[in-house]
């Protein structure tokens, strides 16, 4: 029932289910899966993402909320959701054509009845049957017609159905170049005809022959297939001598045939470049059909026997055999565009050593490759792509209007909206490809951004089997198109400053704004993320940009304020987790506990085309994912900084000597957490940026600036703890044990007691405290030196090392702890 469906019923289900959310159209899954159940024909739509897209555009014109649509269609195509395309196009046909407003499921071909199981097949029931089968036969063939209509409608354009083009070919029969698709019988007979006479006859036939037109005493047979070896029947009562020489001489006709039929095969919509192969194959052929007339003549002079006829014609039945073995190779592949290109170049090589062939293959080459090396030339020097065919090596995947491109252009621009097609690349081109790419993006954003592209090359590029002829062309715009783009980035959108900027705010390098935001925004970050107000913080945001060293900044006004609905740890899991088995359980809403300001708060930034091709959504998310990290930490230490105030009053009492221990180990929380700001800042970000900025004063090309500055946040989230799910959670649950020890002693402070509240003593407490710490920094220093020596990283054991000024002050409390049970519980007790 389902055997055209590549992936299982459910799953299908749910990808149908989501799309008619999104359309909000009143269709039912049901209803769609009986369509499909009963379609015949789907899922053999052969569509490029180009026309897909097409169709999506128009369902979203249909559509309750067109962006929610075409953002659900993008978010399953970027999850390579199979049969996609098919099932975009079912459901254009249901929801737009008119004509399928009342759905009704496709008719079936009926299965053949060959006979009755009840009784045994006898002689009689051989009628019926052959009938019955035959019935079938024309019932399939109908089938089989008409999917092949449909898939070629598909590939026409919206206006095609309002032209009323006749069908010439079967109309009009008699039109055809070629010879008749009916056979024709021999209609006249040789015998008793003498020889000579027989001669000029039958020179009279082979003229009509070699011009596609049957005969009298030779008549061609019916082909079965549209690129088939056309075969003749010549009259029994001719010579054998010279039936011989006719038989040498049939081939010609046969390829010329073969020739017509390709020609009159292509119609509109087959593509630039077949319709530039048949115009070449044209010239050819009225040289040829000049061959014929001065034939002819010499004919009708009495100047020609059949020896001079085939003297005349053997140059020509070498050609038109070239010429048949070219258009067959092709037509019987269905090969389109490119894929030409490569077979004309394939067969020009092959024929090195007979320079008549490989001249007329050449030619055929050279102009059948003009459209496309167009194309090309206006690809590589105005970065535009004008293939109404869809021939072209490079596809534009655009679904937007241009006139929303610095808002709604998604990160994945520069990856995903120009893709290589690789069975539409010439093979003379394949080595070229990456550059021919990069030539036309960097150029296609330089027009988006207003600028005036002059083609710096006058020079036509033109086929050779020379490489470099048009390898040059090529290299010369490469180099062109990569200069004006980075020199545009880096000197008139400031990339560099952009940078900067991003650097002070995110990897948090403005340490006085950072202090002043952090004292005016300590309030309202400290409460529940559903009690806070935005727009108190944005303004709180502008205020301590205005008032710190900031406000020199050219770009402080596009800083954002952004509440984040999940921590850092989830964040950081739910990506790693990404294509494994942990995938689902962060995919689902799970009821997490209410979150504070600072566990969910982030800088965001406003980065406007084209610097948003470095600064894209994934990368702002990096930056984010270190700020979030940095922040934590940062709040920690002036938690415990304010425990150090609290311990200053203390100190003025006589019970001063109760806080020894709490001193103490606030001391080493403080140290431990400044350590950890330490490495990243100084140790991991610092070198790395000054590697970054000195890699980007050699970088050549766009790329180039992506992948190091790419290179640069990977290095950054890899050593700064963040890519390791077990050293995160150690790092998190240390910081989360600081904090929980902060407000424990600022509770007791403000108490004015030394107790906690609980059964235990307050010397008891901060001893259950100063265990955990110990277990939390000992699971963080195992974690590192593990890691270490697994992936011989150097700067994890920078942090190793300056953390194990701790491991002094372990070894006395586990002296000092008499119940070593309850170490071992603690430990266990910050492991879960």
């Amino acid at each position: 029932m389902y055997q055209n469906w590549i992936f299982p019923k459910d799953k299908m289900q749910s990808t149908i289910k989501e799309l008619l959310d999104a359309l909000g159209c009143s269709l039912e899954a049901d209803t769609v899966l009986d369509y499909i159940q009963n379609d015949p024909n789907y899922g053999n739509s052969n569509l490029s993402l180009k026309q897909v897209n097409e169709y999506a555009q128009r369902l979203a014109l249909k559509a309750s909320n067109a962006k929610t649509f075409l953002k659900k269609y993008e978010d399953l195509r970027n999850r390579n959701t199979d049969n996609l395309s098919d099932i975009i196009v079912l459901f254009y046909k249901l929801v737009c054509d008119e004509k399928k407003s009342k759905i009704s499921k496709p008719k079936v071909a009926p299965k053949p009845v060959l006979g009755d199981n009840k009784h045994q097949i006898t002689k009689e029931d051989l009628p019926q049957i052959k009938d019955k089968l035959l019935k079938a036969v024309d019932e399939s063939k109908k089938l089989v017609m008409k999917s092949f209509e449909e898939k070629e409608s598909k590939l026409r354009p919206n206006w095609y159905s309002s032209l009323d083009l006749p069908n010439w070919q079967k109309d009009h029969p008699a039109m055809s170049w070629d010879f008749p698709k009916e056979p024709m019988p021999i209609i006249a007979s040789l015998a008793g005809v003498p020889i000579a006479s027989q001669e000029n006859i039958i020179i009279d036939d082979l003229l009509y022959i070699f011009s596609g037109i049957p005969g009298n005493y030779i008549v061609h047979q019916p082909v079965k297939d549209t690129f088939d070896a056309r075969t003749f029947l010549i009259s029994d009562d001719l010579d054998d001598a010279l039936k011989q020489i006719v038989q040498q001489m049939l081939p010609l006709a046969s390829n010329y045939s073969i020739v017509r039929r390709f020609i009159e095969h292509c119609n509109m919509w087959s593509g630039q470049v077949l319709h530039a192969l048949v115009a070449a194959i044209e010239i050819l052929l009225k040289d040829y059909y000049t061959m014929i007339a001065q034939l002819e003549t010499e004919h009708m002079a009495t100047n020609l026997t059949l020896q001079k006829l085939w003297y005349f014609v053997l140059p020509t039945m070498h050609t038109m055999q070239v010429l048949a073995a070219i258009v067959t190779n092709i037509g019987k592949s269905e090969l389109r565009g490119g894929a030409v290109l490569t077979v004309l170049h394939d067969k020009t090589n092959t024929l090195m050593g007979d320079a008549r062939a490989q001249e007329i293959s050449l030619f055929l080459t050279e102009r059948a490759s003009r459209p496309y090396l167009f194309i090309l030339d206006q690809w590589i020097h105005k970065g535009t792509i004008v293939d109404p065919f869809q021939e072209f090596m490079i596809e534009d995947n655009e679904l937007i209007n241009k006139e929303e491109l610095p808002v709604d252009y998604s990160a994945d621009y520069w990856e995903k909206r120009y893709s290589v097609q690789r069975d539409r690349v010439p093979k003379f081109l394949d080595k070229f490809t990456d550059i021919i790419l990069r030539t036309g993006k960097y150029l296609n954003v330089i027009s988006q951004c207003g600028k005036q592209i002059t083609k710096t090359n006058t020079e036509e590029i033109k086929y050779s089997l020379r490489e470099q002829n048009y390898g040059a062309i090529i290299q010369k715009a490469y180099a062109y198109a990569s200069k004006s783009l980075l020199e545009l980035l880096l000197k008139e959108y400031d990339l560099m400053g952009r940078l900067k900027s991003v650097k002070n705010y995110f990897l948090m390098s403005q340490g006085d704004f950072i202090v002043q935001f952090m004292d005016a925004t300590e309030q309202e970050l400290s409460k529940k993320i559903d009690d806070i107000i935005p727009s108190k913080l944005e303004s709180l945001l502008g205020l301590c940009l205005r008032l710190s060293a900031a406000s020199h900044d050219p770009y402080n006004e596009d800083m954002r304020v952004e509440l984040l609905p999940y921590d850092l740890q989830f964040q950081m899991f739910k990506i790693l987790s990404i294509e494994t088995e942990d995938e689902k359980e962060y995919k689902q809403n799970k009821d997490c506990p209410p979150l504070t300001g600072i566990e969910t708060f982030s800088f965001g930034m406003e980065v406007k085309w084209p610097v948003s091709l470095v600064l894209n959504h994934k990368a702002i998310a990096c930056y984010q994912m270190i700020f979030r990290h940095l922040f934590y930490c940062k709040h920690v230490e002036r938690l415990l900084c304010r425990v150090w105030l609290y311990n200053k009053v203390v100190k003025r009492f006589s019970e001063a000597r109760l806080y020894a221990d709490a001193f103490a180990l606030r001391q080493r929380m403080l140290s431990c957490i400044q350590h950890l700001q330490y490495y990243m800042c100084v140790e991991v970000i610092e070198p790395s940026w000054c590697q970054l900025i000195h890699s980007l004063d050699k970088v050549h090309n766009v790329d180039e600036v992506l992948e190091r500055h790419n290179d640069f946040l990977e290095s950054c989230l890899g050593d700064c703890m963040l890519t390791s799910p077990q050293l995160l959670k150690a790092v998190t649950t240390l910081c989360l044990v600081c904090v929980q020890f902060c407000t424990f002693i600022q509770d007791t402070g403000c108490g004015g007691s030394t107790t906690s509240g609980s059964a235990d003593s307050f010397s008891r407490s901060v001893s259950r405290y100063g265990l955990r710490f110990t277990a939390a920094l000992l699971s963080v220093l195992a974690i590192i030196d593990r890691m270490a020596r697994d992936n011989n990283t150097n700067k994890l054991l920078n942090i190793s090392a300056r953390l194990n000024f701790n491991t002094y002050y372990v070894k006395q409390l586990e002296k000092l702890c008499s119940d070593d049970k309850l170490l071992d519980g603690e430990r266990k007790q910050t492991a879960s």
